[in-house]
């Protein structure tokens, strides 16, 4: 893919334009302004630039060519917020028709498929299973005013929402399936065929959190551990990093992280787009940094770390490699956009607000 900014000539001097309505490489939720409650789900060039605003809405999610963004919004009276899809060149939106649980739609590689997490509630309110929910993206939305969610896995089918991942190709899906109330990251990572869920196959066990690229797939295995804390024996979930090639026919253990107390180990993120390097991040119970991780051999190099109450999350890295895009805050702020090089090293703040940040596989800020 081209990058998804525009240039522009003036004088015999290149500016760089505010994005191109009918493509982007980046989209961002703004928070509130003061004495507001709207968010505002933000386009903008690769570097955060002469950012424009789109649609009232949170949870925003790029389209990979760029060119379609899915979001949400939520009304005092539902318990969960409806989910769109927005056609960036035309202004067309789709409602999705189906219960998406809160939280980023992923798109397939293609931009054609959303995956979002569904749940079933008993009579009283209370969620009583999770399901996994598909919805075509048809070519155009002119004219299209709803888009249905199919039951990929209908709840109560225990398809937990600790990410899912599409095959590069967009033909399969991974997920991981677990009975409902079970401790976290305790199911079974599935790889199945997007045409039909029943054909699954099993491939990693205690795992979720799937990443997929043409180098394979990386996933977090859990392990239920108890540690003191605070003098009380508490339960915790330790984890690693797994690989796993791309016929699937073959698994190996990549971190060997020790872990201690509330710390929970390493989680995978995104791969480097030469394979050889897994981004992801370590952390605890209210803090997390980020590292990565050599493919073969697991050797770590810690970009950033953070103290109790601090969060630096992964997003995405650059196409050429070189830069990690993540997100750092605090559980109870609004969170900065950011930066960094390899080293841990040249951090850049592009915005210093927002509540969630998406880019296309083409965005080099």
């Amino acid at each position: 893919m081209t990058a998804r900014t525009m240039l522009v000539l003036a004088a015999g001097i290149a500016a760089v334009s505010a994005p191109t309505i009918a493509t982007a490489t980046m989209v961002y939720v703004a928070p509130p302004a003061k004495g507001s409650s709207t968010s505002w789900v933000m386009l903008a060039n690769d570097d955060g630039s002469n950012a424009v605003k789109v649609v009232a809405g949170t949870a925003a999610s790029i389209s990979p060519d760029g060119s379609r963004v899915a979001y949400q919004v939520w009304n005092p009276k539902q318990d969960n917020p409806t989910s769109n899809v927005r056609d960036l060149a035309s202004g067309s939106t789709a409602v999705l028709t189906g219960t998406c649980q809160p939280g980023v739609l992923p798109w397939s590689p293609d931009s054609t498929l959303l995956a979002c997490a569904t749940e079933t509630a008993n009579a009283k309110g209370f969620v009583t299973g999770n399901g996994l929910g598909l919805a075509q993206i048809p070519a155009s939305l002119e004219g299209v005013s709803s888009i249905p969610v199919g039951n990929y896995i209908p709840a109560p089918g225990n398809a937990v929402a600790y990410g899912v991942a599409f095959s590069p190709d967009s033909t399969q899906i991974a997920f991981s399936l677990m009975k409902f109330g079970s401790r976290a990251a305790a199911g079974t990572l599935y790889v199945a065929p997007v045409a039909n869920a029943t054909a699954r196959t099993a491939v990693l066990a205690r795992a979720a959190a799937p990443v997929w690229s043409t180098s394979g797939i990386a996933a977090m295995q859990s392990t239920n551990v108890t540690v003191t804390f605070n003098g009380a024996r508490t339960p915790m979930v330790h984890t690693q990093i797994w690989t796993i090639s791309p016929d699937l026919s073959s698994k190996k253990q990549l971190t060997h992280y020790k872990a201690s107390g509330l710390m929970a180990g390493p989680g995978p993120v995104a791969w480097s787009p030469s394979g050889n390097m897994v981004f992801g991040f370590i952390g605890g119970e209210d803090h997390m940094g980020m590292a990565t991780f050599r493919v073969p051999g697991g050797a770590m190099t810690t970009l950033l770390s953070s103290g109790s109450g601090s969060l630096q999350t992964a997003v995405a890295v650059s196409a050429d490699g070189k830069r990690l895009l993540y997100t750092a805050g605090s559980e109870d702020t609004p969170a900065a956009i950011k930066t960094t090089s390899l080293t841990g090293r040249g951090t850049r703040t592009l915005v210093p607000r927002a509540l969630t940040v998406s880019v296309t596989p083409s965005w080099n800020g």
